[in-house]
């Protein structure tokens, strides 16, 4: 449980942050342009909103719902299967959203990355949690 509060935490900080740089002028961001890997091209783009909202925003809300969803379910079990179907739908996004980064924009963005794999972590101990009752404990 210890370590999706810290993916979550992980999470939010990093989607916290790119939601500021998507609200500063382009060039902004630290991770600038390393041959495949671009934070400015990803946050940028053309693609970094969906239907007018940053994709950056809505990472940050996802995080948010994760947060209260595992704080709940720390306290009533039950809610541990509300973070299963939670992440099951970010990960969709991060399949959209990869696949956006990797085919249509051809360049990854590390920090997105990082707010990837913190969710898809949240997704996986989720299930292990909900798998393995007797050691909800540990």
């Amino acid at each position: 449980m210890l370590a999706m509060v810290a993916s979550a935490v992980a999470g939010l900080l990093v989607s916290a942050y790119l939601t500021y740089l998507s609200l500063l002028p382009p060039t902004s961001c630290p991770v600038g342009e390393f041959s495949i890997f671009s934070c400015n091209e990803v946050i940028y783009s053309e693609y970094a909103h969906f239907y007018g909202v940053s994709v950056a925003l809505l990472g940050l809300g996802w995080f948010i719902v994760t947060f209260g969803l595992i704080a709940l379910a720390w306290r009533h079990q039950r809610f541990m299967w509300a973070v299963v179907g939670w992440s099951l739908l970010g990960a969709a996004g991060v399949a959209g959203f990869v696949y956006t980064e990797i085919f249509l924009l051809g360049s990854i963005c590390p920090l997105c990355t990082i707010a990837h794999v913190t969710g898809l972590a949240i997704l996986a101990l989720s299930v292990a949690h909900v798998r393995a009752p007797s050691q909800q404990a540990a």
